[in-house]
């Protein structure tokens, strides 16, 4: 299937390619220096779709092609959010990659990867 809103798509793709990468080299401020940074990835993927709101299996057909991808994507958001939760939207990028869960965000972020990009 394919669905409605492909560059949403893409950009949820993109931070699932900055989640699952290995933590980069970060500025002296202990930010991210890609593009798309940590942040925007975050955004990307939990605050612009909702995601970390409303159930993933509501962008089937607009961003999501089926419930497969849907059960993927909810995990890496709740991952996401848990380490949001202790680490607080206001810390730096080095203390989100140097949280205890941010390892299981990665292997989840890996897995709805391989899931999307099928």
């Amino acid at each position: 299937m394919d669905v409605a809103w492909p560059e949403r798509r893409e950009d949820v793709l993109n931070a699932l390619r900055v989640l699952s990468a290995a933590p980069p080299a970060l500025d002296d401020a202990g930010g991210d220096t890609r593009w798309p940074d940590l942040t925007n990835a975050v955004h990307w993927l939990a605050d612009d779709t909702s995601w970390d709101l409303v159930d993933p299996v509501t962008s089937i057909g607009t961003i999501l092609r089926d419930s497969q991808e849907s059960d993927v994507i909810r995990e890496v958001v709740a991952a996401v959010v848990a380490v949001s939760d202790r680490q607080g939207s206001l810390s730096s990028d080095a203390a989100w990659f140097g949280d205890s869960g941010w390892s299981e965000v990665r292997r989840l972020a890996t897995k709805a990867l391989t899931c999307l990009a099928r």
